[in-house]
């Protein structure tokens, strides 16, 4: 058997020298792979079917609920210069700390509160509207770019954890492994942060037009990252009915003595995350080290989210191989934070195999009205405060 993986081992090198040698362009390569990928679809043509259609049933269930109303809310504030308010009222507790304007407070809190990758969407739309400059946008990226609460504590925790506390953990090493990556990349933007924050003013629109414009870029914001979750959900599903793969992980773990599944579960993680947190909760670990390893794909999200975030700000042409190497930094962060917190916490927490009674709607409904609620009344001071302006300006 270990001549066979040893075989498979031999002929991926040679390919690897061969394409060298042969000085073959980038974009052949990638022809190459993707036909690789036309024929497994084809060869496993009902697993591909199949896992399209559970991606799918995932945006349906997942994904609509929370990201599109999110965004018709999100890109309302925006519409009436909630911006501008969060900016007054947040910028200075959030922003000031992190080096960065009053005005990148908007795209922090909506990553915070919805995660993945709306805060890289909002990023984007602040950037392209002239309220942040290209230094800030870029460092804003990786700082308003982690996994919603929705998902880790209920997903992660009471789905797959079967332990809310657990939850918990996850989330404050999220929290805090995107503030020590806006620490670590800090710099001195105070002279073109004033430049920028002068240069905006706010255009008064109907309602109607408002909600509209609003309605339309979520719909769009909400087909990408859609249509993202169904390919790679069939991406994650052709790996996984390759036996060749998952055999040189096995036999990678059997050389290293590592935890079986442990690699490649951890593979199949850095893909898409979600199936990357399923599978490291069912595996034979202690509860610290699989929080942990949960806690890197959480911070580093996936290939997954990294195309979804490039496809949203490839137009502002930011610096993607930075983004993606902090994001690999955030998740190593994430890992310690999440170790070192489980270890001194958990000593009294009951183990993973107990399975509390959690009531898993409830607690979803709960995250959801704290969501909308803390978006909704920003929304609602931002209309009174431009009733109340426009009632002056007439009188």
């Amino acid at each position: 058997m270990i001549s066979i993986y040893i075989l498979w081992l031999f002929i991926f090198l040679l390919v690897a020298i061969l394409f060298k040698l042969l000085n073959i362009k980038r974009n052949y390569l990638m022809c190459f792979f993707i036909t690789i990928f036309i024929i497994f679809f084809i060869v496993n043509l009902k697993t591909s079917i199949e896992s399209a259609i559970n991606g799918a049933k995932l945006v349906l269930y997942a994904i609509l609920p929370t990201i599109f109303p999110f965004s018709v809310i999100c890109n309302l504030l925006i519409s009436y210069d909630g911006i501008s308010l969060y900016s007054k009222i947040l910028g200075p507790l959030i922003c000031k700390p992190l080096g960065l304007s009053k005005n990148s407070s908007f795209p922090i809190i909506a990553s915070f509160i919805c995660g993945y990758p709306l805060g890289a969407k909002y990023a984007s739309d602040i950037y392209n509207l002239g309220y942040i400059h290209k230094d800030e946008y870029e460092r804003l990226l990786n700082i308003a770019s982690n996994a919603g609460p929705v998902f880790i504590l209920g997903s992660v925790a009471v789905a797959m954890l079967n332990n809310i506390k657990y939850g918990y953990i996850l989330l404050i090493a999220n929290y805090l492994s995107c503030i020590i990556i806006g620490m670590i990349t800090k710099k001195n933007t105070k002279n073109k942060t004033n430049k920028f924050e002068n240069k905006i003013s706010f255009k008064e629109s109907n309602f109607g037009d408002n909600l509209k414009l609003s309605m339309e870029n979520a719909i769009n914001t909400t087909l990408n990252v859609s249509a993202f979750v169904i390919i790679f959900s069939v991406i994650i599903n052709i790996i996984k009915s390759t036996t060749l793969i998952s055999a040189a992980f096995s036999f990678l773990e059997n050389l290293f003595r590592l935890p079986t599944g442990l690699i490649y579960n951890l593979f199949l993680g850095s893909i898409e995350f979600t199936n990357g947190c399923k599978l490291i909760s069912t595996l034979n670990l202690s509860i610290s080290l699989k929080l942990s390893i949960i806690s890197f794909i959480l911070c580093f999200s996936s290939l997954s989210i990294i195309a979804q975030v490039s496809s949203i700000v490839s137009k502002d042409s930011p610096n993607f191989k930075r983004y993606i190497s902090l994001k690999f930094l955030q998740g190593i962060i994430g890992f310690i934070i999440t170790f070192i917190a489980s270890t001194f916490i958990l000593i009294s927490v009951p183990t993973f195999n107990s399975s509390p009674n959690y009531n898993y709607e409830v607690i979803i409904y709960k995250l959801f009205g704290l969501m909308y609620l803390l978006l909704l009344i920003p929304l609602l001071f931002s209309f009174i405060i431009n009733f109340i302006n426009k009632k002056l300006h007439s009188s």
